[in-house]
């Protein structure tokens, strides 16, 4: 195993390392992520083998530590993408809302992260099911076929899910029609590798599109929380619709069209949008 490794101080202003990792814990009992006042250590399979890495954020600046199989690598490759170029500075909308909530979220930063192969595995297992069903099966996966170590237990490779029976992932709660695109992520992952630090976000979105049972929502939400893409749409949403006509509308009930249309004016920033009327909790009246 290589010696740990830690980056030089990284200053990012503004940083909430909470609302800025959103999703990256996968429930709270995720087995692969530990969350700590300003820290987030993630053990994950790495290109070389199992890796565990920290983010440590203090008071407007991040660290970076790493061990594992290429952690020099990780941390050299991830530093040269923070602070994230996120557009937030350049963010300056005239909707009386926004303009709120940009300025009451500033520490909101978009993050491409390390772990995309993980990201990706659990945005399948959340479609057509409820948050605390996806963070179950993930969990389930990670402790049975997950690699354990040292530095901690990892969510399984892709190579391992691509071996696995659609029956076994079955077994661990998840349905055919997920079991199925979970596996076919994994094997296009094999097949060559392109959930990587740093991918160019529309060979992400290309490659993704044409894994059978991935479609637009996954791909999206990847690329929002993966990839920290700032302009990641998010369609066929349950609730994200009627969030973005009612925050920007007051309308109660909306469409992805009419989504689409209210986001519009924020090309280059719609996930960020999302992300702020999400981090502001606000809540549309019950149909």
């Amino acid at each position: 195993m290589e010696q740990a490794v830690r980056s030089a101080p990284i200053g990012v202003g503004p940083f909430d390392l909470d609302l800025s990792t959103q999703l990256q814990r996968v429930g709270r009992f995720d087995p692969t992520v530990r969350f700590g006042a300003g820290r987030l250590e993630k053990c994950f399979e790495g290109p070389l083998g199992v890796v565990r890495v920290v983010l440590l954020a203090d008071r407007g600046v991040l660290t970076l530590e790493a061990a594992g199989a290429g952690a020099r690598e990780l941390v050299e490759s991830w530093t040269s993408l923070l602070p994230p170029d996120d557009g937030r500075d350049a963010f300056a909308p005239e909707h009386p809302l926004l303009a709120r909530l940009h300025q009451r979220f500033r520490s909101l930063r978009l993050l491409a992260v390390p772990w995309l192969f993980d990201m990706a595995a659990s945005v399948i297992l959340q479609q057509r099911v409820t948050w605390e069903s996806a963070a179950r099966s993930f969990r389930r996966i990670a402790e049975v076929h997950g690699a354990r170590g040292d530095l901690g237990l990892a969510f399984p490779s892709a190579r391992v899910v691509a071996g696995l029976p659609t029956w076994e992932l079955e077994r661990l709660g998840v349905d055919v029609k997920r079991a199925r695109a979970l596996v076919a992520l994994a094997r296009e992952q094999v097949r060559r590798p392109w959930l990587t630090l740093g991918a160019p976000r529309d060979v992400l979105r290309q490659r993704l599109l044409t894994i059978p049972g991935v479609g637009p929502w996954t791909t999206e939400m990847v690329l929002g929380f993966g990839a920290g893409d700032p302009d990641a749409v998010i369609p066929g949403d349950l609730h994200l619709p009627h969030l973005v006509s009612w925050a920007l509308a007051r309308e109660p009930r909306g469409s992805d069209q009419r989504m689409l249309e209210l986001l519009e004016p924020f090309r280059g920033h719609r996930f960020r949008v999302t992300r702020l009327l999400n981090a502001a909790r606000i809540r549309v009246p019950p149909r």
